[in-house]
């Protein structure tokens, strides 16, 4: 595919975090060389409360940060979804600020992005979904994307 179409990644960190013995950057070029099969990465972001953290996380984060990662801190104060709702407002104005072709990567396990996905490859935006090991990853979410990527 042309690389000079636009590719962004969204990255529901707090339910599909890598192992701490994992190495940050290592991580990172991985999904990179994904998304640049697709064209130009012009925003990375990772979603997760800070708070309910670990302390031990701090160096991991701090290494995907320096990596080309903006951390977006969601904090719950009490509400769900948070880090769901943010990702899926941040994809739409995603696709509303590119139009297709242009390739939206979600790194992510959970069924709430389906129909924000489905609507999107309505409008012919092309749909990367990485997925974490998991053995319930929900048939409802892989069938809308247009590639499906294990974790």
């Amino acid at each position: 595919m042309s690389n000079h179409r636009k590719v962004a990644i969204f990255w529901d960190y707090e339910n599909c975090s890598p192992p701490l013995n994992s190495q940050g950057h290592a991580i990172v070029n991985g999904i990179r060389r994904i998304a640049h099969v697709f064209g130009c990465v012009t925003s990375f972001k990772a979603y997760l409360d800070v708070s309910s953290q670990s302390p031990k996380s701090v160096g991991f984060r701090s290494d995907l940060q320096s990596s080309g990662v903006s951390m977006t801190d969601c904090p719950h104060n009490g509400r769900k979804d948070v880090v769901d709702k943010m990702i899926l407002v941040d994809m739409l104005a995603f696709a509303n600020d590119h139009p297709s072709p242009a390739t939206i990567i979600l790194i992510a396990g959970d069924r709430d992005y389906a129909y924000a996905i489905s609507i999107l490859r309505l409008r012919q935006y092309n749909v990367v979904l990485i997925v974490p090991p998991a053995p319930n990853i929900p048939q409802s979410l892989e069938s809308q994307a247009s590639v499906v990527v294990d974790w």
